[in-house]
């Protein structure tokens, strides 16, 4: 009886410690889930006017070849509106975190873009914010050239 009132107080100590390791488990959203993903090239493709698309549609010899043979202004506007429609995002498989805490993670992560023959890359930072109620939104930085 004498032995388990010296040890009491050592396991009583030991509680606090094990309660705080408990809780450090996985902090924040995670920013690859593939709903976090796909948030991210929705938001940017959803934007047909995005710096990104613009420049890819302006660097393209596949639309420069297309504008070439266009006499209109409207017809050159069609050529341009439907390579921007046709645009495939893609994001890389590493995403890099680059702050995590309680229900928000800041991330980055290479965006890719193809209209026709030509790809252009660019870095893309997102938040990705996880409610309360385990809702997840995820809202991405507007691009800086």
């Amino acid at each position: 009886m004498n032995l388990f009132r010296k040890r009491q107080p050592s396991f009583l100590c030991c509680l606090p410690v094990l309660l705080l390791l408990s809780a450090c488990g996985d902090v924040g959203p995670d920013c690859a889930t593939p709903d976090a993903r796909n948030s991210v090239l929705k938001s940017i493709a959803d934007d047909r006017n995005n710096r990104l698309v613009n420049f890819a549609v302006d660097n393209s010899d596949a639309v420069a070849a297309l504008l070439s043979h266009a006499k209109a202004d409207a017809e050159k506007a069609a050529i341009k509106d439907k390579a921007k429609q046709d645009a495939v995002y893609s994001l890389d498989d590493t995403i890099v975190v680059n702050s995590k805490s309680k229900g928000v993670a800041l991330c980055t992560g290479l965006l890719s873009l193809r209209i026709g023959d030509t790809t252009v890359q660019k870095e893309v930072d997102f938040r990705v914010e996880q409610a309360a109620d385990g809702k997840t939104s995820v809202s991405v930085k507007p691009f800086q050239f």
